[in-house]
């Protein structure tokens, strides 16, 4: 399958360089990167390949402007240099699809800036999905009927130990939920944002996690809704549509779902599950609404459920380095990852 072509031109080499370094290690996106340093080079090629996106340096894309080897080339992204200037009208940038950002921003902010660039070209850039991995994904539920019981940090460290094997995402649903918090990555866009756009136009759905998703400690995790009334907006037929979207275009391996009395249709979204995790207590509360919950489930026809259901009694002295064992092991008794 090919591979849609990004382009890179500068003629300041320290840069370009560095800049097709920082695009190939971060850019999560399925381009294949072509760089430039001469001008003259980069004509001659579009003239046999047109790029779906380039980024030229603004010096370099004068240059091309004026001797009119630009016509060709849509889809550019202009880095912007103080001391250079483009006699280009703007109707003619709006046909070719053009936009400019500063050369002089960090290498994440540029790369920011080739994502909301990617989102408002009319159509789709070829296929920008990653590749998808051989086996099945492993989508892990957490649920339990204990508040505060430390779901949300046993869910972390599920993560950063299954991130150890695999391509791992985090999706969390507690109304204000910490999770933003306890990964030091605040976010505009969640993930009522992305079930918008997936549904909207499935077709950019890499762009737009991309650019929504965040990163620590290994693993990936989309920032979660705010509110109650939000998540329980989100159903089970959206969760299984995103969790299959994350699998089959984003490649993940592994998908860990931090979920809470919502979103609606919680037992549904819990069957589906390769496994199901459930922090257990020892007080005469905690298990008298284990008791109850258990019930229910069993009420309602979703024994097996039940069957596929990990109780989790953490170690007692509660420690977040005491949890990571607790997690490693767990997984490996349960055959999720290898030892």
């Amino acid at each position: 399958m090919n591979r849609p072509l990004l382009t890179i031109c500068d003629t300041e080499k320290d840069y370009c360089r560095r800049l097709d370094e920082y695009l190939r290690d971060h850019l999560n996106l399925s381009f294949e990167i072509c760089s430039f340093t001469d001008a003259e080079i980069f004509k001659e090629f579009v003239k046999e390949k047109i790029p779906e996106l380039s980024v030229l340096s603004q010096s370099v894309y004068s240059a091309l402007l004026e001797g009119g080897s630009i016509k060709a080339v849509k889809n550019i992204l202009v880095l912007d240099e103080a001391n250079s200037s483009v006699n280009e009208d703007e109707s003619q940038e709006e046909e070719k699809n053009v936009c400019h950002i500063s050369k002089y921003l960090p290498a994440g902010k540029i790369i920011d800036g080739i994502l909301d660039f990617c989102v408002k070209i009319p159509g789709n850039i070829g296929n920008l999905d990653a590749e998808r991995g051989s086996e099945k994904v492993k989508l892990l539920g957490l649920f339990s009927p204990l508040s505060r019981c430390g779901q949300t940090a046993f869910a972390v460290k599920l993560c950063e130990e299954l991130s150890k094997h695999g391509k791992t995402m985090l999706l969390n649903f507690d109304s204000f939920s910490m999770v933003t918090e306890i990964m030091g990555q605040d976010a505009e866009e969640d993930i009522t944002d992305l079930l918008y756009y997936s549904e909207c136009e499935e077709g950019k759905f890499s762009v737009y996690l991309e650019r929504i998703k965040r990163n620590a400690r290994g693993f990936d995790f989309v920032p979660p809704a705010k509110t109650a009334t939000q998540i329980k907006e989100i159903t089970f037929e959206r969760i299984k549509s995103l969790t299959e979207l994350l699998s089959e275009i984003a490649g993940y391996e592994y998908i860990v779902l931090d979920l809470s009395e919502f979103p609606d249709g919680l037992f549904d979204i819990l069957r589906i599950c390769t496994r199901v995790f459930t922090v257990v207590g020892e007080s005469r509360e905690e298990n008298y609404k284990l008791e109850q919950y258990t019930k229910v489930l069993g009420q309602n026809g979703y024994d097996d459920v039940l069957a596929n259901t990990v109780r989790c009694l953490f170690p007692k002295d509660g420690s977040y380095g005491g949890l990571s064992t607790y997690a490693s092991e767990m997984l490996a008794r349960e055959e999720l990852v290898s030892e």
